[in-house]
């Protein structure tokens, strides 16, 4: 199976959630939002013109009259407004200030730090990075798994999911060894790093061939009835799992 590498994320979907309620009102539908408005003031146009004295009309009649006439043109006219509100609302929303960008980067990278440091592992090392690749593949394949109703399909993935937790702590445990074996500037590097380095590089593409192939089986297990049908399949997921605690570090 082809493994697809997944893609950078862009600025839209890491930046910091600006703007208040309106703005993003205005963002998601801002033509309904300003015909609504238009509407509004057309509706006070009517009630006004209703109040005019007509001695050949009754208020009542100018006022339903007013409104046939004029809510549909407050409408319209607002719709014209809000579209292009709408576009720059939305433009505003996806362009973040230089100082927002600065600031997100820096929460990123402060959660990342201490994420990492709470494993126990040197922030931005090539033993923290292969374990977060790691845990990234573990949690994408849990995303998948709740997408599911509740059923023999849903329980036999969790199930495998367990088992990826575990291999997640030995692949935490084999990072954390790897670590601590780091070699000097004045020291060459032991057999037994390159061989937990290797580990940990079979161990991230086996998380992520584990979630490709467990989100192509959940594309196809859409009731009870298609879980005979890919029981073939979750077995092979099944033996697929990385199976690191079955190795000798």
């Amino acid at each position: 199976m082809t493994r697809r590498r997944p893609r950078q994320r862009s600025w839209e979907r890491r930046m910091v959630v600006r703007g208040g309620p309106v703005a993003h009102a205005i963002a998601r539908a801002g033509w309904l939002v300003f015909a609504l408005l238009g509407a509004i003031v057309m509706i006070g146009a009517a009630v006004l013109f209703a109040a005019t004295p007509d001695p050949e009309s009754s208020a009542a009649t100018n006022f339903v009259a007013a409104l046939i006439v004029f809510v549909p043109i407050g409408a319209g006219l607002g719709a014209l407004i809000g579209l292009p509100a709408q576009f720059a609302a939305r433009s505003w929303l996806r362009s973040p200030s230089r100082a927002e960008r600065v600031a997100a980067l820096e929460r990123r990278q402060s959660t990342k730090r201490t994420a990492v440091t709470s494993h126990g592992l040197r922030p931005d090392g090539r033993w923290a990075r292969f374990y977060e690749a790691c845990a990234r593949s573990v949690a994408r394949y849990h995303q998948v798994v709740a997408t599911l109703s509740d059923g023999p399909g849903r329980e036999w993935l969790a199930g495998i999911g367990k088992t990826l937790d575990a291999e997640l702590a030995e692949a935490l445990r084999l990072a954390r060894l790897g670590e601590s074996l780091e070699p000097t500037e004045t020291a060459a590097p032991g057999e037994t790093v390159y061989q937990v380095l290797e580990r940990l590089r079979e161990a991230k593409e086996s998380f992520e061939e584990t979630t490709e192939r467990a989100a192509a089986i959940v594309l196809d297990l859409r009731d009870d009835s298609d879980f005979v049908q890919v029981r073939t399949q979750l077995d092979m997921l099944a033996e697929q799992a990385p199976q690191l605690r079955g190795k000798d570090a």
